[in-house]
């Protein structure tokens, strides 16, 4: 004799139509998920239409379609990319990267090359270290263009407007520290 088959219950459910939950309105049920979930056709304040959970809309997980997200994460982007007002577009300006690296240097221990600049006490002055603008101007009114790189004029000095100056890389290469400075690590034999 074999077992009377269980019909899949209809789970319960709050009916939903009509309701709004952010940019979305509700407009019909829609067929259970496979995980025999209460699901929901909706629009979108912006015209698209969906199907998504019935939870999702009451927990607030659900707010549009995406496009709310989209919007949002294009205007953070655009924020944390143009907040020191230099980069219109995505990324940072090659000034910003030498303003964030030159404060790398002197300020993380454990920046690469922090031995050399923090390690040794050099700092960037106080205008410069919590105002980029400060910087970019300063840059801009002592010459600095694509392809040049800052310099300090007293190796041992920190980095501030009558310390430092712009220029190319080959100069930069021979503009070093002394020997007698350099920290030798003796070998052991």
């Amino acid at each position: 004799m074999s077992r009377p088959r269980k019909e899949k219950q209809m789970p319960n459910f709050i009916d939903l139509t009509g309701q709004r939950f952010g940019s979305v309105v509700v407009l019909e049920r829609a067929e259970n998920s496979k995980r025999n979930e209460v699901m929901w056709r909706c629009r979108c304040d912006c015209g698209k239409e969906f199907i998504t959970r019935a939870r999702s809309l009451r927990s607030g997980e659900t707010a549009s379609c995406g496009c709310l997200r989209k919007e949002h994460a294009i205007a953070a982007m655009k924020k944390a990319n143009t907040r020191h007002g230099a980069s219109p577009h995505r990324g940072y300006t090659k000034l910003y990267n030498t303003w964030l690296r030159m404060k790398g240097r002197c300020n993380t221990p454990t920046a690469t090359s922090y031995q050399y600049y923090g390690g040794r006490g050099i700092r960037v002055c106080q205008e410069w270290e919590s105002d980029f603008a400060a910087f970019r101007d300063w840059a801009l009114s002592h010459g600095y263009k694509e392809g040049l790189s800052i310099d300090r004029i007293d190796v041992n000095g920190n980095y501030c407007p009558e310390n430092c100056r712009w220029i190319t890389m080959a100069e930069q290469q021979r503009n070093k520290r002394p020997p007698s400075e350099w920290n030798f690590r003796k070998r052991k034999q």
